[in-house]
């Protein structure tokens, strides 16, 4: 069985195919009206897709190309629908999409309990458990939220784009809120996992990290996570096969 899975975030719309071999063909959009979206599903034998969606006034949008592109049968990803795990969380309608199918490639890929870290425009750290299923998270502002912000909200810091710094004290102000990121963001995402895993009452659990700016923390951080590129749209193709 092949599958289009669509995982329609913030900053960007990622597109591949789901099979027993993975996640193929994959595309990434900044605007969901790029001209390379019509070419890639029409170049598609396919006719169901699987959606998982934080961006609702783009869902109308979607839909109209995916009919467009002859796909007949349009599964969005929801909190009704079974995931692989029990959510035990007391809205579960307040829960993302994206976070719902990060909890189920987790518990199918890489095993409980776990921590999901999506380093998107926000920062999302998703908890399965392995007794209690989906118990919750973190939502924080991602790394280039941080620096932005930095920016916007001062008179005289520069725009900059999120990169890589070895030094710890800055000789610029660019490298100064490099370093200020980096080292901020680390500290973080360090006192969140411990916290999660104190009130786990568990030494250890598996990490996993995704998301575009993942492997720019990998990079500069000494925290160790299992990187999966495609494990959203990993989980949105394996929901779509636990309710159909």
């Amino acid at each position: 069985m092949k599958i289009l899975v669509i995982d329609i975030g913030n900053t960007s719309t990622s597109l591949g195919v789901y099979s027993n071999k993975g996640i193929t063909k994959s595309l990434k959009v900044l605007n969901p009206n790029d001209k390379k979206i019509k070419i890639y599903l029409d170049s598609l034998n396919i006719d169901t897709v699987a959606i998982a969606s934080v961006v609702p006034i783009y869902n109308d949008l979607w839909t109209k190309k995916l009919s467009e592109a002859n796909f007949q049968n349009i599964f969005w990803i929801n909190h009704h629908h079974h995931i692989g795990v029990d959510i035990n969380y007391p809205s579960p309608y307040e829960i993302g999409s994206d976070r719902l199918a990060n909890a189920a490639a987790a518990a199918k890929w890489i095993g409980l309990p776990s921590i999901v870290c999506d380093f998107g425009t926000a920062l999302t750290f998703d908890v399965i458990d392995q007794n209690k299923g989906y118990i919750g998270g973190i939502i924080c502002p991602g790394p280039e939220l941080m620096i932005n912000y930095l920016y916007e909200k001062t008179a005289l810091l520069p725009n900059i784009k999120l990169k890589s710094c070895n030094e710890n004290i800055g000789d610029s102000t660019s490298k100064a809120m490099y370093i200020g990121t980096r080292n901020g963001f680390k500290g973080m995402v360090l006192e969140i996992i411990n916290g999660i895993k104190k009130d786990l009452n568990v030494r250890r659990l598996k990490l996993c990290a995704t998301g575009g700016n993942a492997q720019w923390f990998l990079k500069n951080s000494n925290i160790k996570m299992e990187y999966m590129k495609h494990l959203t749209l990993l989980g949105i193709g394996y929901i779509y096969e636990l309710n159909n």
